[in-house]
C-alpha cells in the first residue's frame, strides 16, 4: 500500500474503533454525530493526513546545522512547538523501536548519559492511542494519534452532555467548544493533551456508574486507565480532584444505591491503578532522582505559572490579543501554551455565563468550578495557594488547570443552548452577553499585522452578530442553535488549525552527510561511543532518531547528579541543566574523554586544537575525532574515597576541567586512596543494559560515564555485585580478582512490582467477568 494511503487507512481504522467503543459504552449515541466528528477531525488534520505534509515541528531543526544546509529555512518558526520535536518525537521513536522488537522500554542509552525511558512520563510508552499508532513511523504516528485524541475528546464530551440532559445541538456545541479549545490545540502533541482527552470520559463514567448503566463500570475503568497511561501525572491528579468533587456531588443526592455507587468507584479506581502500575510506579521511583524532582525539592514553586497580570485575562475571550506564534507576533518570553490556552469560543463563553446567571443550578455549579480552576491557573490568591499546599500534588504545574475552565464553560454552554430560544429570561441575558462578548473582542483585536488572525477576528465577530440577530428576530430563533454551532466551529477551527502549521515533506529529518558519517562510524565500531554537537546544532535528543548517543540533554526527567556534571563540563560551568548544550567556550578535554565523546560536529568555521583531528567535512559541518575518548566502562589506576558526596562531586568537576579520569576514580564507598589494575576488554550494549568482559589481577572498582540511578542490577558469575555511584553521578561496581563476564541490567523494582499488580488486576477483572457470565449475583453490580 502507498505510504499516504496507509496513513489514511490507519487513521480511519482508529476512528472506527473509537466510534464503535463510545457507541458500545453509551448506546444510542447518534451515528450521524459521530461521523460528523470524524469529518471535522479529518478536516483539522487534512494536510498531514491527505497531502503528505508533516505537522511535527521539524522546521525548527532546519534553522540550525546540520540541517540548515539541506532543505533551507522556514520564514516563520513557532518555537512554542519545540517540545514536540525535541521530546515527543525522540521519546516515541525509542519506545516504538523497543516495543516492535518485543523489549520493555525501560532505559535509553541515547539520551544524555543514559536515563530511564519508562520512568519518564513524557515517553508515555503505553498510552493507548500511541500504541494504536505503532504501525506508522513516528513523524506520521504522532499526528494520527493526536487526531484520534481530538476525536476522543469530541465523542466523550458529546456523550457526557447527552447524559447530563443536553439536546443534540447543545451536545455538539459543548463537544466542539472543549475538543477544539485552545487548550486542546496548543497541547495537542504533548502528554497534557493526550491525558486531557480522557477527562470527559472519566466524568461520563461517573454518571453512568451512578445511574447503574450497563457497561458503566468498564467504561469508567477504561477511561481512568487511559488517563493514567497518557504520561502526565499532573493532569491525572487534577482530573482526580475534579472527579472527586463530582463524585461527592453525586453521592450527596438522596437517592437509593449511593453506597453501591461508592463501592463501584473504589473498585474502578483500584482496578485501573493496578493495570496502570507498570507505568505509574517507575515514574514515582524516577521522579525524586530527576532534574525536576530535585528542583522541586529546592523550590516547590519552580514550575508554577507566572504571577498574575491583568493582561493574562485577555485570552479568555480573545486568544490572539497578545499575538500569534505562527505569525511571529507573540512575545517569546511569555509561554503561549501556558497563558493563552483558556479559550473555548466567544459564543460558548457568552452562553455559559448566561446559563449560570439565568438558570443557576448545574450551570452555576459548572461555571464556579471552572472559574476556581482558572483562578488557580492564573495564580490568583487564595485559589493558587490552596492548590500549592495540597499534599503530593502541591508542587505540580497548576497553570495547566485551564483545561477544567474550558471544559466547564463548554459543558455549561452545551446545557444552555437548546433552552435559550424558548426561555425569555435566558434569551435576554444571552442577548446582552453575546453583545458584550462581541464588543470585548472588537476592542481586543489580534496583535500585529498578520492577515490570518484578522480573518479569524472578522469571522468570529460576524458569527456573534449572526447569532445575536437570530436570537432577537422571532422567526429566526429556531435556527439559533445550528447557527451558534457553525459560528463556534469556524471560530475555533480558524484560530487553531494554523498553530501546528504543516511542514513540507522535504523537512523529513533525513540524515545529512555529517549524520550519515557518524551513523557509519557507529555501525563499524566494536564498542559504543558518544557524539556531541556545537551549541544547539542537532538539538539534544534528536540524536536518538539516528541511533547516536549524545551526552547533552533536553529533558527534566534525566538523573540529576549526572546532568549537573555534564552541564558543568560541556556548558562551561552552567547551573541550568534541564537543557544542556555544548558551548565550546572552553574545551574541558578530560571531561570529554571521560564522557566517551569520540566525535564532535561543529560549524565549517570552527577549528579545534589537538588531540582533535578533522575526520569529515560536508553538508552539515565538520566532524572532529577524539582519539583519547575513554570507553564507557574502565578501571582507573587510583581510587580516591570521600566522606561526603558533595566533596566527591566537586572533585569530579575539577578533574573534568584539568585532570585525568584514567588516573583517578572518585567514590564515597570507601575512604582514602588505593591503587588498582585491570581492564574492560569488551562492552556490548543491550536495550536495557550492557554485557562486559573485565579482567583484573587485584580486583577493584569499575567506573563508567553511564548515569547512576536506582534500578541498576549487576551480576557476575551467578553473584550480585554492589552498585556504586562514582565520579559524582555515574555508575560503578566492585569486582574481585579474576576474569569476569558482567551483566548490567536496568530493571527497577517498580517495574517488577507493577507487572505483578497489573497481572493480579487483570486476573481479578477476568474472573469477575467470568463470574458475571456464570450468573454470580455478587459480581453483577460491577457491570
Amino acid at each position: 500500500m502507498h505510504a499516504a494511503a496507509f496513513v489514511i487507512a490507519v487513521f480511519l481504522a482508529g476512528c472506527a474503533l473509537l466510534v464503535k467503543a463510545v457507541r458500545w459504552w453509551r448506546p444510542g449515541f447518534p451515528l450521524r454525530a459521530a461521523l460528523g466528528y470524524v469529518a471535522l477531525t479529518a478536516a483539522f488534520f487534512a494536510q498531514p493526513l491527505f497531502t503528505g505534509a508533516l505537522q511535527v515541528a521539524t522546521e525548527l531543526a532546519y534553522d540550525r546545522l546540520p540541517f540548515a544546509e539541506m532543505a533551507g529555512k522556514e520564514a516563520q518558526l513557532n518555537h512554542f512547538r519545540a517540545d514536540t520535536l525535541f521530546e515527543q518525537l525522540p521519546f516515541h521513536t525509542l519506545v516504538r523501536q523497543r516495543l516492535l522488537a518485543g523489549e520493555a522500554p525501560l532505559w535509553s542509552h541515547e539520551l544524555g548519559t543514559g536515563e530511564p525511558l519508562l520512568g519518564n512520563g513524557q515517553a508515555a510508552p503505553f498510552a493507548p492511542l500511541h500504541v494504536l499508532a505503532l504501525p506508522l513511523p513516528p513523524l506520521r504516528a504522532l499526528s494520527v494519534a493526536s487526531a484520534w485524541q481530538i476525536l476522543l475528546g469530541l465523542l466523550c464530551t458529546h456523550a457526557l452532555l447527552l447524559t447530563l440532559g443536553a439536546g443534540p445541538w447543545g451536545a455538539a456545541l459543548g463537544a466542539v467548544g472543549s475538543g477544539l479549545s485552545t487548550y486542546s490545540v496548543v497541547w495537542l502533541y504533548d502528554t497534557l493533551g493526550m491525558a486531557a482527552a480522557w477527562v470527559p470520559g472519566l466524568l461520563l463514567g461517573l454518571l453512568l456508574v451512578r445511574d447503574g448503566a450497563p457497561r458503566g463500570f468498564r467504561g469508567l475503568t477504561a477511561c481512568a486507565l487511559g488517563l493514567a497511561l497518557s504520561g502526565h501525572p499532573e493532569t491525572m491528579a487534577h482530573a482526580g480532584i475534579a472527579a472527586a468533587v463530582a463524585a461527592v456531588a453525586l453521592f450527596m443526592r438522596p437517592e437509593p444505591g449511593r453506597w453501591r455507587f461508592l463501592a463501584r468507584l473504589v473498585a474502578a479506581a483500584s482496578l485501573s491503578a493496578t493495570l496502570a502500575a507498570p507505568a505509574l510506579l517507575p515514574l514515582l521511583q524516577t521522579l525524586p532522582e530527576s532534574v525536576r524532582g530535585r528542583a522541586l525539592e529546592r523550590d516547590p514553586t519552580d514550575f508554577q505559572p507566572l504571577p498574575f497580570e491583568a493582561r493574562f485575562l485577555l485570552p479568555v475571550f480573545s486568544p490572539l490579543a497578545m499575538g500569534s506564534p505562527p505569525d511571529g507576533t507573540y512575545p517569546f518570553e511569555l509561554e503561549f501554551p501556558e497563558i493563552c490556552s483558556d479559550y473555548s469560543g466567544l459564543l460558548v463563553l457568552a452562553l455559559a455565563v448566561s446559563g449560570a446567571l439565568a438558570l443557576r443550578g448545574r450551570w452555576l455549579f459548572l461555571l464556579v468550578g471552572g472559574l476556581a480552576a482558572l483562578l488557580a491557573a492564573l495564580r490568583v490568591p487564595p485559589f493558587f495557594e490552596l492548590m500549592l499546599h495540597l499534599p503530593v500534588i502541591g508542587p505540580g504545574a497548576h497553570g495547566r488547570m485551564r483545561e477544567f475552565w474550558v471544559l466547564a464553560v463548554a459543558l455549561a454552554a452545551g446545557l444552555a443552548l437548546d433552552r435559550v430560544a424558548g426561555q425569555r429570561a435566558l434569551r435576554r441575558v444571552a442577548a446582552v452577553l453575546i453583545a458584550i462578548a462581541g464588543l470585548g473582542l472588537a476592542l481586543a483585536p489580534p496583535a500585529g499585522g498578520a492577515s490570518w488572525p484578522w480573518v479569524w477576528w472578522v469571522v468570529t465577530l460576524l458569527g456573534a452578530a449572526v447569532a445575536l440577530t437570530a436570537l432577537l428576530v422571532p422567526r429566526l430563533r429556531p435556527s439559533f442553535p445550528p447557527l451558534v454551532l457553525a459560528a463556534v466551529t469556524l471560530d475555533l477551527f480558524l484560530v487553531g488549525v494554523r498553530y501546528h502549521a504543516a511542514v513540507p515533506a522535504r523537512f523529513d529529518l533525513a540524515p545529512p552527510p555529517t549524520i550519515a558519517y557518524l551513523q557509519h562510524q557507529g555501525r563499524a565500531s566494536a564498542a559504543p561511543f558518544r557524539v556531541s554537537f556545537e551549541g544547539f546544532d542537532l538539538a539534544p535528543n534528536l540524536n536518538a532518531l539516528y541511533g547516536l548517543w549524545d551526552p547533552r540533554g533536553y529533558d527534566p526527567a534525566r538523573p540529576d547528579d549526572a546532568a549537573r556534571l555534564v552541564a558543568w563540563w560541556l556548558a562551561h560551568r552552567s547551573h541550568f541543566y534541564q537543557n544542556i548544550t555544548d558551548s565550546l567556550k572552553k574545551i574541558n578535554q578530560p571531561a570529554r574523554d571521560y564522557l566517551a565523546i569520540r566525535f564532535l560536529s561543529t560549524s565549517h568555521e570552527r577549528e579545534l586544537p589537538p588531540p582533535w583531528r578533522l575526520a569529515f567535512e560536508g553538508k552539515g559541518g565538520k566532524v572532529w575525532e577524539n582519539p583519547q575518548a575513554l570507553p564507557l566502562f574502565f578501571m582507573p589506576r587510583t581510587i580516591v574515597g570521600f566522606e561526603q558526596f558533595r566533596r566527591a562531586r566537586r572533585a569530579a568537576m575539577e578533574v573534568g576541567e584539568a585532570g585525568d579520569f584514567r588516573a583517578v576514580g572518585l567514590t564515597t564507598e570507601a575512604q582514602g586512596v588505593s591503587s588498582q589494575d585491570g581492564r574492560v576488554s569488551a562492552i556490548r550494549p543491550r536495550s536495557n543494559g550492557f554485557d562486559l568482559q573485565v579482567e583484573t589481577a587485584s580486583g577493584g572498582l569499575v567506573v563508567s560515564s553511564v548515569s547512576y540511578t536506582s534500578g541498576w542490577e549487576i551480576g557476575a558469575g551467578g553473584r550480585r555485585l554492589r552498585v556504586v555511584e562514582v565520579n559524582g553521578g555515574f555508575l560503578g561496581f566492585r569486582l574481585p580478582p579474576g576474569s569476569h563476564s558482567v551483566s548490567l541490567s536496568y530493571r527497577p523494582w517498580s517495574w517488577t512490582l507493577g507487572l505483578v499488580l497489573a497481572a493480579a488486576g487483570a486476573v481479578l477483572g477476568l474472573l469477575a467477568g467470568w463470574g458475571r457470565r456464570r450468573g454470580l449475583r455478587a459480581l453483577s453490580w460491577l457491570y
